[in-house]
């Protein structure tokens, strides 16, 4: 099978549109290693420690994004606090160090 010649200067966007079109072009065999080694680097890129907490426990990029989904989730729940009442909390915080 012949491809058409990739263009020289494409946009991250139009690489990711060509990408899907090529993987439906290409044998299962040549497709299982490209997704194997997708997968090996966003599973990698999970575990990279992306800071830590106060105590100095590393926190991974994983870890990171699940919390920030549980957050979200508890957020859409109605769970949490107002604007308002985080702002007295914070007031009620800063006069503790003044």
């Amino acid at each position: 099978m012949i491809l058409p010649p990739i263009p020289i200067a494409m946009s991250v966007t139009e690489q990711r549109t060509h990408a899907k079109e090529l993987l439906d072009r290409i044998d299962d065999e040549f497709f299982a290693a490209v997704y194997n080694l997708m997968e090996t680097y966003v599973n990698k890129q999970k575990s990279r420690v992306m800071g830590y907490t106060p105590k100095g426990e590393a926190i991974t990029v994983g870890e990171f994004l699940e919390q920030a989904d549980e957050q979200v989730a508890r957020a859409k729940a109605g769970e949490g606090i107002s604007v308002a009442e985080l702002r007295k909390q914070s007031d009620e915080w800063l006069a503790r160090i003044k």
